[in-house]
C-alpha cells in the first residue's frame, strides 16, 4: 500500500510539473504572437492640428502693440518737444535773473533811482 501511496505522489507531482511547463511554454507563445502582431503592424498618424486661432490671435496681438508702439513714440516725442520748450524758456529766465542782478549790483542805478 505504502509502494502504491508514493507511485501515485510521484506521478502527481510529475502532471503538476508538466502542467506548469506547459502553461509557461503556451504564455510565452501568447507574448511572443502579440509581440509579433504588434511589430509588424503599419503606423499611420494622420494627425492634423489647426493653429488658425492662434495665429490669428498672434496677428491681433502684433497689431496691438504696434498702435500702442506707435502712440508710445508720439508721446516722447511731445514730451521731448516739450523738454526743449522748458530748457529755452529757463535759459530765457536765467538771462533775465543775471540781468536783475546785474541791475542790482550798480551802485549808480540804484542812486538814480531807475
Amino acid at each position: 500500500m505504502q509502494g502504491i501511496y508514493s507511485k501515485l505522489q510521484f506521478a502527481a507531482i510529475v502532471l503538476s510539473l508538466l502542467g506548469i511547463i506547459g502553461g509557461f511554454t503556451y504564455t510565452w507563445g501568447v507574448f511572443n504572437n502579440r509581440l509579433d502582431v504588434l511589430e509588424n503592424k503599419d503606423f499611420v498618424i494622420n494627425q492634423t492640428v489647426d493653429l488658425s486661432d492662434i495665429k490669428q490671435a498672434l496677428k491681433e496681438l502684433d497689431n496691438d502693440l504696434s498702435v500702442q508702439i506707435k502712440f508710445l513714440e508720439s508721446q516722447i516725442q511731445q514730451a521731448n518737444v516739450e523738454i526743449k520748450i522748458n530748457a529755452a524758456t529757463i535759459e530765457y529766465l536765467n538771462t533775465k535773473l543775471e540781468e536783475v542782478k546785474l541791475e542790482n549790483g550798480n551802485p549808480l542805478l540804484n542812486g538814480l533811482g531807475l
